[in-house]
């Protein structure tokens, strides 16, 4: 793909973040990764905001048919099962309000490449995000600012019905990790991550791969792993030590940066959010503000 090319795909990319729409031709898609059918969607819905009042166990920030549904998607249009997972997603909240509360979203351009994406979204990877550790200055930036912002990376991009239906794909890349990274992460740090990538967060996680890695991290992995509650998330976590091929196996290349053998382009959260900030609009400032976030 030439350089002219590659940078109209973007845009076209970019724009497209904010589309708030279904697309008609994604049902059978959606019917395959969600079990949705668009006979009792409606029907469903209702019987998730029926539980939310009858239960009283949260207090959603939202309860319109949009925000619902992105907790049925996530969890293949079981509403008790939805359920549970918008209790834990509002627990989370409630624990955790330095997270997101007023928080100016653009600042955390700060972070660079430390978080980055591939706006090359397949049915079989979904949106793929990569987290970049080595990269991170824990003397410049603080840990709960990685926190923010993975959890600004899914709460923009779980607006996106094509992607509460493709769900997504984390890599971790620990090229440049050290002790010093590590001993920021406290028990309770692990768990909040934990929470973000796949417990208390409306998104089906594809799959979780971790890359560049020592026996030493993948020790400690499993010591926080007792931290979090038994979930089948676990069974779609994959350590590949050095080894790309191991990789590939599970991510197709067509759908990785060129760093890990791949064809495609990364974006730094830094771009996309200055992409995001080009392109918002009232409907994305009313979203951000529902759920807490500064807007302009």
């Amino acid at each position: 793909m030439g350089d002219i090319e590659s940078w109209t795909f973007q845009e076209i990319a970019f724009k497209a973040e904010m589309d708030r729409h279904d697309d008609p031709e994604s049902e059978e898609e959606a019917w395959i990764l969600c079990a949705e059918d668009p006979a009792t969607r409606a029907r469903s819905i209702v019987e998730l905001r029926n539980m939310i009042y009858e239960r009283g166990e949260c207090t959603p920030p939202r309860t319109d048919d949009a925000f619902l549904l992105r907790f049925l998607r996530a969890r293949r249009s079981v509403p008790a099962r939805a359920h549970r997972l918008l209790v834990r997603y509002c627990n989370f909240r409630d624990q955790n309000p330095h997270l997101w509360r007023d928080l100016d979203w653009f600042s955390l351009t700060k972070l660079g490449h430390i978080f980055e994406g591939v706006l090359y979204d397949r049915p079989d990877v979904g949106r793929l995000i990569i987290g970049r550790l080595g990269l991170w200055d824990p003397d410049e930036i603080p840990v709960d600012d990685l926190i923010r912002g993975c959890l600004l990376l899914l709460e923009i991009g779980i607006m996106q019905p094509k992607l509460q239906v493709l769900g997504g794909t984390a890599l971790l890349d620990c090229a440049g990790l050290t002790m010093k990274h590590m001993r920021q992460f406290s028990p309770a740090v692990a768990v909040q991550a934990m929470n973000v990538m796949g417990f208390s967060f409306p998104t089906h996680q594809r799959g979780f791969h971790v890359i560049n890695c020592s026996r030493v991290f993948e020790t400690l992995f499993h010591f926080f792993k007792r931290l979090a509650p038994v979930d089948d998330l676990w069974k779609r976590v994959h350590f590949h030590g050095y080894d790309l091929n191991s990789l590939h196996r599970y991510i197709d290349p067509e759908c990785l940066p060129k760093r890990y053998g791949g064809q495609r382009q990364e974006v730094s959260l830094e771009k996309w959010l200055i992409k995001i900030k080009q392109y918002k609009n009232k409907d994305f400032d009313n979203d951000m503000r529902t759920i807490g976030y500064a807007t302009d």
